[in-house]
C-alpha cells in the first residue's frame, strides 16, 4: 500500500479545515475482501491542533480502505463512520502504542513519539531501533 497516498487522502478526508493533526497511523490488511479488492485496516490516532500546540488527549478509530493501483477507496463505513471513536479523550503518551497494536506505524508525529518516550513506553524509549517511521520532513 502506498503510505503517501493513504496519508493524503486521510488529509483531505478527515482535516478539510486543517484543525487535526494525526499522531500515529498504521495500516494492516485484512483477510476481507470487496468485490475482490482487499481491504486495509487502518488505524488512526489524532488531536486537534490548537494554534502551534497540540491537545495532550487524542480520539481514536480504524477506518477501512479498498485499493487498486491508484485508487484509494472507503469501505465498510457502516462499520466505522456513525457513532463515536474507539478511543475517545485519552492521554497523548497511550496514542503511539495503541496504533502500534495494530501494526507498526508508518506514520508519527514528533509529538505522539515525545509523549511516549517521556512516559516510558518500551518500545519508543530509550532511542530504540524501528523510530525511522516519524512524520515525514517535507509536511
Amino acid at each position: 500500500m502506498n503510505n503517501k497516498k493513504l496519508l493524503a487522502l486521510l488529509e483531505s478526508t478527515l482535516n478539510p479545515e486543517d484543525d487535526i493533526h494525526f499522531l500515529a497511523i498504521a495500516e494492516k490488511q485484512s483477510q476481507t475482501h470487496e468485490k475482490e479488492r482487499p481491504v486495509h485496516q487502518v488505524r488512526v490516532a489524532l488531536t486537534f491542533q490548537e494554534g502551534d500546540r497540540v491537545n495532550p488527549y487524542y480520539d481514536g478509530t480504524d477506518l477501512f480502505i479498498t485499493t487498486d493501483e491508484d485508487n484509494f477507496q472507503f469501505t465498510l463505513e457502516k462499520d466505522w463512520a456513525d457513532g463515536p471513536p474507539i478511543i475517545e479523550g485519552s492521554p497523548i503518551e497511550f496514542a503511539l502504542g495503541w496504533v502500534s497494536e495494530l501494526a507498526e506505524p508508518f506514520y508519527v508525529s514528533s509529538e505522539a513519539l515525545a509523549a511516549a518516550e517521556a512516559n516510558n513506553y518500551p518500545r519508543y524509549s530509550n532511542n530504540p531501533k524501528g523510530n525511522s517511521h516519524q512524520e515525514e520532513s517535507e509536511k
